[in-house]
Formats: C-alpha cells, structure tokens, sequence
C-alpha cells in the first residue's frame, strides 16, 4: 500500500467520522432540541435545559472520540486491503438476505457488548479512570453521545473490527450500523421523549430503550444499561424500578396527540437523509464548464475502479492551450465521500497548474468543482452537457 493510498484512506475515514457526528448529533439536536422544542415542551424529561457551555465541552472532548473511532476505521480498511478483515464489494457474492442478516446480527451483537462493557466501566475503580467524563453531562444533550473518556472510546471503538473478523460483511450493511449507531445514541441523549405509548402509558415499543431509558440512567447510574434493547437490563434485573411511570409521564399516547409522531417522523427523515448517502451514485457523465469553456467526461480511473477521473472532450480555445489536448485526464484520483468527491487533483489545461480539487453534486444535477491552491480555493458550476444543449437549441 502507497502513502497516497494510505493517505486517502486516513483523510476519508476522518471525514466520514466527522459527517457521522454532525448529522446524527447535529442532525437530532436541530430538530428536536431546536426545531420541535416548542411543541415538544410537555414530552420534556427535565425541566432544566444545558447551557452552551456543557455543548461546547461535550463538542471538543467528541472529537477526540471521533480521531478514535477513525483510527478503528482506518485499521478496519487496512486489513480488508490485505484480506484480513473479510469485507466483500459485491452484494451478489453473499445475497440480499445476508446482507440484512449481518445488518441486524451485527446490531444486536453490538448492543450485548455495549451492556456488558458499559457495566465493567461502571465499576468504581474503572469509573474514575474511565467513564465519569460521560456522565458529567448529568442532564444529557445529543452532543454527550460521543463524550467520552478516551479508555471508553477505545472499548466502544474496539467492537467493530473485532465482529468485522468473524462476520462478512458488505461496506452498505456497515455504514447502516454506524448510523444507525449513531443516530440512536444521539436520540437517547436528546431530552424529549418521542417514542410513543398506547393509551395506558405503556411503550409501544417495550423491546427498544426509549429517551426516558436512558435519561433514568443518566440521572441514575446504576440503572438502564443499554443501548439499543431493554432485554438485557430486563433479564439482569438493571432497569430502573420507576421506568415505566416515567415514560408515562411524559411519552405521546397514540389516540391522544401527533407531536411525539411528529418528531419521530423528523428523525425517520434524518434517517432518510443519511442514508441517501449510502446510495449515492457514481460520479459519471460528460458534463460542461461555465461559458462552455470544455466539455468533461467523469468515468472511473484507468486501473483504480474506485477513484473517479475526468477526461477532457472538448474545448473552446484550444489553441492557447499548453499543458492538455482532447483525450487527456485533467481531473485526476477523485474519491467518493458522505459529501461527494474528494482527494483529486485539478488541472488547468492552459497553464498546467494542478489544484486540490473536489466535487460536489447538487440535487439539481450541476456539480461543484473546487479547487484549492494553498489557502486560496475557487469553486466553478459545470452542468450537464445535454442540459447545455437543449438551453442551446431553443436559442
């Protein structure tokens, strides 16, 4: 493995780390703790809110975790390059229904190693050393789900490639899990409860920790354990004796409002969000500069399938031109992100400059080119070159 490889590994497993946080922590405290807050004020847990100064601690000791996990990551990537870690590409190889097995396997096997190591580093003399960062954050906010001491960021980060060794799994059915991950942990620290409750008071959904769960413990530590199910707490006899008339208290009965549907409607499409990101399609297409100054085809990279580059077609002035000629690869090495396309190289056709460059595509189709020399960045809109040429026929 070349630096360069090494390198594109290290930088884009930081970034999807990044982007993991952002939506799920960001994604939920905008629309719950913000956005919903005013008509979720009856389904709040404490009637105290945190200030800004607990967020912003919560923020920076997350991005130590966060350097934590992407470590994790970039060993997880390592060993598949190396035929350590059986990660397959092709869904075909296994099927449709491993891939969702493995997706719920690995779910439920992560929630018995979250129970049983979160009630280790409960113990007094593991607590001091290795979880008391976490539960400094008494009344909870999404943000404390990634607070942590860095002993607790090494044993929730150590899950992965351990299970990853044992099971095969498809790179879609992982980044299910670590949303999923991550977007229930932030839920869990959120301070509302949306999960609903029938008209007794009772969970709908009695087999998933609901907010109230795990608020308990953080007003609580010796109770509520879990992460994802109550079937370990409920069968080692941790859940807290007054969980079920908290919920009540505060959980949305079905029959009596929507606002606790509403928000988890929210949260479903924060799901949706993130998700599209696991599906996003390649970047491929011939596509035109501003003022049609070339015209680019996007296709995958002579020899690496998995980078993206771009080969020059056509241009207007050609004659000036120094440093490429139609068939020439002025887009090198783009690699696919959470947010689009990053890690190539730019090059200007007339001068032979080579920038920094990344790609984002907009919902309306155009992409975002943007180069970077240094510190100095310039973005340009290239359109589809079929969307050019219709604007051009009805000239």
């Amino acid at each position: 493995m070349t630096p360069e490889i090494l390198f594109k590994i290290i930088a884009g497993t930081v970034t999807h780390d990044v982007l993991r946080y952002a939506i799920g922590a960001g994604g939920v405290f905008a629309i719950i703790n913000i956005a919903l807050s005013h008509r979720l004020r009856d389904r709040k847990i404490r009637r105290q809110t945190p200030g800004w100064s607990q967020i912003r601690r919560e923020v920076a000791i997350s991005l130590r975790t966060i350097l934590i996990f992407a470590c994790t990551g970039v060993l997880i990537s390592v060993g598949a390059q190396h035929g350590l870690i059986p990660i397959y590409l092709r869904v075909a190889d296994y099927g449709w229904l491993w891939f969702w097995f493995s997706t719920a396997l690995i779910i439920v096997a992560h929630d018995a190693w979250f129970y049983w190591s979160h009630r280790a580093l409960h113990r007094p003399a593991i607590f001091r050393i290795a979880h008391r960062t976490h539960h400094r954050s008494h009344n909870p906010t999404p943000f404390t789900s990634y607070s942590f001491d860095a002993t607790e960021a090494v044993v929730n980060a150590g899950f992965l490639p351990l299970f990853l060794v044992i099971v095969p799994m498809h790179p879609g059915a992982i980044l299910i899990f670590v949303f999923h991950m991550m977007l229930r942990n932030a839920l869990g620290h959120c301070g509302y409860e949306v999960f609903p409750a029938d008209r007794a008071g009772r969970p709908v959904f009695s087999w998933l920790t609901s907010v109230t769960h795990h608020d308990l413990h953080h007003a609580n530590a010796r109770w509520n354990m879990g992460l994802y199910f109550t079937w370990w707490d409920r069968w080692m006899g941790t859940e807290h004796p007054d969980y079920l008339s908290e919920f009540a208290r505060v959980a949305p009965r079905i029959g009596r409002t929507r606002t606790g549907l509403s928000a988890m409607a929210g949260l479903v499409l924060l799901m949706v969000l993130a998700g599209t990101q696991l599906r996003a399609e390649p970047l491929r297409g011939t596509y035109a500069s501003p003022g049609l100054g070339m015209v680019v085809r996007f296709e995958p990279c002579a020899g690496s399938a998995k980078s993206t580059c771009g080969r020059l077609l056509w241009g207007w002035n050609m004659a000036g031109w120094h440093a490429a000629a139609v068939g020439d690869v002025v887009v090198h090495g783009l690699v696919q992100t959470e947010s689009g396309w990053t890690g190539g190289q730019l090059t200007d056709p007339e001068s032979g400059r080579v920038y920094r460059g990344s790609v984002r595509k907009l919902n309306s189709g155009i992409l975002q080119l943007r180069g970077c020399a240094g510190p100095f960045c310039q973005t340009q809109d290239w359109r589809p070159l079929s969307r050019v040429r219709r604007s051009l026929s009805k000239l």
